[in-house]
C-alpha cells in the first residue's frame, strides 16, 4: 500500500542531463517517489495514464507529442494527475495556453530548485503555483488600468470565478461548493457572459484586469 504522505512524481523532460538531475535531487527527499521518467510525449501520456502519479513535471518541448497536448489529454483522461509545467518557454501566448489547458502550475526553468520543490508540494495539494518569472509575464498581459465590470458578480459567482481561474473543472467546482454539475455549468456560463470572456484563460485575464482577482489567488512563487 502506498504511503499517502509520499508524493508520487513523473518527470517528462527531453534533455537527459536535466532529467537525471531532477530525478537525483528528488530521490534524495523522503517525501517524493519518482515513479517514472521519459523524453517522448507519447510515452509520457501512456505511462502516466497507467501509473497515475500525483504530480507530472512536464516540459513543453517534447518529441512525439508536445507538452501542451499532453497536458490537454491528461486533463481529460486522468484529471487526478496534477500537471506542473516546467519549461524555458514562458512567453505571454504560452502562459495563456497553460492556464487555458488547466495545468495546475508552471515554473520557469530559470527559477531556483527550491521554487520547483515548493511548486510540487503546492500542486500535489491541489493548489495552483506559478513561479515569479511566469507571474510577471502573466501580469504584463493585462491592462494596467483597472476597469469596472459591466455587471456585478454575485458572491457565489465570484467564488466560482476564482475556482475557474485556478483551473478547476465544473465537476471539481460542484464538489467543492456542494452544488450540482449543471448548476456549476450555469454559473460559469453566466460569469463568462458578464465578463465577455470566451474561455477560462480569457476569464482569468478579464477578472484580474477588472480587479476581481488578485495575483495571490494564483499562488505565485517567491
Amino acid at each position: 500500500m502506498s504511503n499517502p504522505l509520499v508524493i508520487t512524481v513523473y518527470i517528462a523532460e527531453d534533455h537527459v542531463s536535466v532529467r537525471e538531475m531532477l530525478v537525483a535531487h528528488l530521490k534524495l527527499r523522503a517525501n517524493y517517489d519518482v515513479v517514472g521518467q521519459a523524453a517522448n510525449g507519447v510515452q509520457v501520456l501512456a505511462e502516466c495514464k497507467q501509473l497515475r502519479p500525483r504530480v507530472l513535471i512536464l516540459d513543453i518541448s517534447l518529441p512525439g507529442m508536445n507538452g501542451l497536448e499532453v497536458a490537454r489529454l491528461m486533463r481529460q483522461e486522468a484529471p487526478e494527475v496534477q500537471v506542473l509545467i516546467f519549461s524555458s518557454r514562458y512567453d505571454v501566448a504560452t502562459v495563456r495556453q497553460v492556464i487555458e489547458l488547466g495545468a495546475r502550475g508552471m515554473v520557469a526553468k530559470v527559477a531556483m530548485f527550491t521554487t520547483l520543490i515548493e511548486a510540487i508540494d503546492s500542486v500535489a495539494a491541489g493548489r495552483p503555483f506559478f513561479s515569479s518569472e511566469v507571474m510577471q509575464v502573466f501580469q504584463s498581459s493585462f491592462s494596467i488600468k483597472a476597469e469596472r465590470p459591466p455587471l456585478d458578480l454575485t458572491e457565489r459567482e465570484s467564488e466560482i470565478m476564482r475556482l475557474v481561474a485556478e483551473g478547476r473543472s465544473n465537476k471539481e467546482v460542484s464538489q467543492l461548493l456542494g452544488i450540482s454539475v449543471r448548476t456549476a455549468e450555469n454559473h460559469r456560463h453566466n460569469i463568462m457572459q458578464k465578463l465577455h470572456a470566451h474561455n477560462a484563460a480569457d476569464l482569468t485575464r478579464q477578472a484580474y484586469r477588472m480587479g476581481l482577482l488578485r495575483t495571490d489567488n494564483l499562488a505565485p512563487g517567491s
